[in-house]
């Protein structure tokens, strides 16, 4: 008798396409394997990455007030790297927990951040998340490198951790701006391409639980702020 099992559940599908992505040299970069990775991206001399300003449509939103109060507010910051976009938002007096893969960056830069920083080594699909009732969870760059798939997973695991009235803002490659495959490719083939492109309708259908505040393409006439102008953003509320 064979032991091959035949697949009855959703999460049987999901770990299926999930050795589709890891087979490929350019697959999963949201799960623990892909943490040297990286702290190496984020620390290369010259690379974009390799910066200390926040984004700016971070704070743009901020200096609008599209945020909602940030003195005593709790904020998830997704796919933190080095901490840019933390400090700033502990700057303006919020608590920030700041989550990445890069464990060894984050030990790197802990001892430099305020008491009001916490940084944790996690993988936001599969690890228990820090905490719930945040009121506001950010994503710059963690989402677009998530494989198609397991979006469903993303989105059943944040969304909840958001307080009601809270704020979600994501920042994503800009579909036009940068070459990407469609989602079927990366399925079949596992090559997500160093990331998928999302245009600003997309956004709006894929957190359609939430409520849009502002959609727009990052732009670069902010002094004192990273702004790749091949880039979208988006800012909800729950």
């Amino acid at each position: 008798m064979s032991s091959f099992l035949r697949m009855h559940t959703t999460e049987q599908l999901l770990q299926a396409l999930d050795r589709v992505v890891a087979a490929s040299d350019r697959g999963d970069r949201s799960g623990r394997d892909a943490a040297d990775f990286w702290t190496d991206l984020l620390t290369r001399k010259g690379h974009p990455l390799a910066t200390d300003l926040p984004d700016e449509p971070l704070v743009d939103w901020h200096e609008r007030n599209l945020l909602g109060p940030l003195q005593g507010a709790r904020v998830l910051d997704i796919g933190c790297g080095g901490g840019r976009n933390t400090r700033y938002l502990a700057a303006q007096g919020a608590t920030v927990h700041g989550v990445d893969l890069a464990a060894d960056l984050l030990d790197r830069v802990r001892p430099d951040f305020p008491a009001t920083v916490s940084l944790t080594a996690l993988d936001i699909l599969r690890d228990p998340l820090p905490g719930t009732n945040y009121d506001l969870i950010y994503d710059s760059g963690c989402f677009h490198h998530i494989a198609p798939h397991r979006r469903i997973t993303y989105l059943d695991r944040i969304l909840p951790a958001l307080a009601p009235g809270g704020r979600f803002a994501i920042i994503t490659f800009a579909t036009g701006q940068v070459d990407t495959p469609t989602d079927q490719e990366v399925l079949i083939s596992g090559d997500t391409a160093g990331g998928m492109a999302f245009s600003l309708e997309d956004l709006r259908n894929i957190f359609t639980p939430l409520t849009p505040i502002d959609l727009r393409p990052v732009r670069e006439d902010r002094p004192n702020a990273f702004a790749p102008t091949f880039l979208n953003a988006a800012l909800f509320t729950k």
